[in-house]
Protein backbone atom coordinates (compact mmCIF):
# COMPACT_ATOMS: atom_id res chain seq x y z
CA UNK A 1 0.00 0.00 0.00
CA UNK A 2 1.31 3.41 -0.98
CA UNK A 3 1.97 5.47 1.58
CA UNK A 4 -0.13 9.06 2.47
CA UNK A 5 1.99 12.34 2.09
CA UNK A 6 -0.06 14.85 3.45
CA UNK A 7 -3.33 14.02 1.66
CA UNK A 8 -1.50 12.17 -1.55
CA UNK A 9 -0.37 8.79 -1.71
CA UNK A 10 3.22 8.93 -2.74
CA UNK A 11 3.60 7.74 -6.26
CA UNK A 12 1.10 9.93 -7.55
CA UNK A 13 1.38 11.57 -10.37
CA UNK A 14 -0.58 14.36 -11.72
CA UNK A 15 0.37 15.75 -15.76
CA UNK A 16 -0.44 18.53 -17.59
CA UNK A 17 0.03 19.68 -20.96
CA UNK A 18 -0.29 23.21 -21.83
CA UNK A 19 0.46 25.01 -25.47
CA UNK A 20 3.98 26.79 -25.63
CA UNK A 21 2.50 29.95 -24.55
CA UNK A 22 3.17 32.46 -21.82
CA UNK A 23 -0.44 32.87 -20.26
CA UNK A 24 -0.56 29.47 -19.69
CA UNK A 25 1.99 29.39 -17.18
CA UNK A 26 0.41 30.92 -14.46
CA UNK A 27 -1.73 27.47 -14.87
CA UNK A 28 0.95 25.76 -13.73
CA UNK A 29 1.82 27.35 -10.85
CA UNK A 30 -1.68 27.31 -9.64
CA UNK A 31 -1.37 23.64 -9.94
CA UNK A 32 1.49 23.09 -8.24
CA UNK A 33 0.59 25.59 -5.72
CA UNK A 34 -2.18 22.94 -4.96
CA UNK A 35 -0.41 19.84 -4.93
CA UNK A 36 2.14 21.34 -2.19
CA UNK A 37 -0.78 22.19 -0.08
CA UNK A 38 -2.23 19.09 -0.17
CA UNK A 39 1.34 17.36 0.76
CA UNK A 40 1.70 19.63 3.49
CA UNK A 41 4.28 21.99 2.58
CA UNK A 42 4.67 25.32 4.56
CA UNK A 43 4.25 28.90 3.05
CA UNK A 44 7.71 29.71 1.90
CA UNK A 45 8.27 26.49 0.27
CA UNK A 46 5.00 26.48 -1.59
CA UNK A 47 6.22 30.33 -2.75
CA UNK A 48 9.55 28.89 -3.61
CA UNK A 49 8.21 25.85 -5.73
CA UNK A 50 5.61 27.78 -7.70
CA UNK A 51 8.81 30.57 -8.56
CA UNK A 52 10.78 27.73 -9.73
CA UNK A 53 8.60 26.02 -11.42
CA UNK A 54 7.32 28.89 -13.02
CA UNK A 55 10.68 30.07 -13.94
CA UNK A 56 11.22 26.72 -15.08
CA UNK A 57 8.10 26.41 -17.51
CA UNK A 58 8.78 30.04 -18.90
CA UNK A 59 12.17 29.07 -19.90
CA UNK A 60 10.80 25.87 -21.68
CA UNK A 61 7.91 28.28 -23.73
CA UNK A 62 10.47 30.95 -24.58
CA UNK A 63 13.37 29.28 -25.23
CA UNK A 64 12.05 26.03 -25.89
CA UNK A 65 9.54 25.68 -28.21
CA UNK A 66 9.85 28.42 -29.99
CA UNK A 67 13.35 27.42 -31.59
CA UNK A 68 11.13 24.42 -32.91
CA UNK A 69 8.46 25.59 -33.72
CA UNK A 70 4.78 24.32 -32.46
CA UNK A 71 4.97 22.09 -29.56
CA UNK A 72 3.78 21.52 -25.96
CA UNK A 73 5.27 21.62 -22.03
CA UNK A 74 4.57 18.63 -20.44
CA UNK A 75 4.58 19.06 -16.93
CA UNK A 76 4.43 15.88 -14.60
CA UNK A 77 4.36 16.31 -10.42
CA UNK A 78 5.19 13.36 -8.49
CA UNK A 79 3.76 12.66 -5.27
CA UNK A 80 7.19 11.52 -3.01
CA UNK A 81 7.86 10.19 0.29
CA UNK A 82 10.33 13.27 1.39
CA UNK A 83 9.22 15.99 -1.40
CA UNK A 84 7.68 17.19 -4.82
CA UNK A 85 9.47 16.03 -7.78
CA UNK A 86 8.26 17.69 -11.20
CA UNK A 87 9.40 16.97 -14.50
CA UNK A 88 9.18 19.69 -17.61
CA UNK A 89 9.39 18.19 -20.71
CA UNK A 90 9.42 20.39 -23.90
CA UNK A 91 10.38 20.03 -27.60
CA UNK A 92 13.99 21.98 -28.75
CA UNK A 93 16.09 22.06 -31.56
CA UNK A 94 19.57 20.93 -31.48
CA UNK A 95 21.53 23.19 -28.93
CA UNK A 96 24.20 23.35 -26.20
CA UNK A 97 22.55 22.16 -23.06
CA UNK A 98 22.77 24.78 -20.92
CA UNK A 99 24.91 24.40 -17.10
CA UNK A 100 23.51 25.89 -13.89
CA UNK A 101 26.23 29.19 -13.36
CA UNK A 102 27.63 29.21 -9.79
CA UNK A 103 26.98 32.76 -9.79
CA UNK A 104 25.24 34.81 -11.97
CA UNK A 105 27.26 37.46 -14.39
CA UNK A 106 26.15 40.57 -13.01
CA UNK A 107 27.17 42.39 -16.61
CA UNK A 108 24.73 40.70 -18.28
CA UNK A 109 20.84 40.97 -18.81
CA UNK A 110 18.81 38.22 -17.88
CA UNK A 111 20.31 34.62 -17.36
CA UNK A 112 19.30 34.49 -13.60
CA UNK A 113 16.33 31.70 -14.37
CA UNK A 114 18.43 28.72 -13.38
CA UNK A 115 20.63 30.21 -10.64
CA UNK A 116 17.58 30.67 -9.45
CA UNK A 117 15.81 27.54 -9.78
CA UNK A 118 18.61 26.04 -7.79
CA UNK A 119 18.30 28.40 -5.09
CA UNK A 120 14.99 27.98 -4.79
CA UNK A 121 14.56 23.96 -4.74
CA UNK A 122 16.88 20.94 -3.57
CA UNK A 123 17.66 19.09 -6.44
CA UNK A 124 17.86 20.14 -10.03
CA UNK A 125 18.50 18.07 -13.03
CA UNK A 126 18.49 19.35 -16.95
CA UNK A 127 18.90 16.85 -19.85
CA UNK A 128 18.48 17.18 -23.71
CA UNK A 129 18.11 14.50 -26.24
CA UNK A 130 16.09 13.14 -28.77
CA UNK A 131 14.82 17.26 -29.42
CA UNK A 132 13.28 17.10 -26.32
CA UNK A 133 14.35 19.39 -23.06
CA UNK A 134 14.02 17.67 -19.44
CA UNK A 135 14.08 19.79 -16.07
CA UNK A 136 13.74 17.80 -13.25
CA UNK A 137 13.33 19.83 -9.94
CA UNK A 138 12.80 18.25 -6.28
CA UNK A 139 11.59 20.15 -3.48
CA UNK A 140 11.78 18.31 -0.08
CA UNK A 141 9.34 19.08 2.25
CA UNK A 142 10.72 20.29 5.71
CA UNK A 143 11.40 18.35 8.35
Amino acid sequence: MAREVGNLRQGEAIELEIPSAPEYVAIVRQAVEGIARRMNFDATQIEELKLAVGEACTNAVKYGCKRKGDGNVVVRCVVCADGLLVVIRNPVAECESPQVPDKPDPTTEGGLGLYLIQHLVDEVNLSWESETATVTLLKRLAT
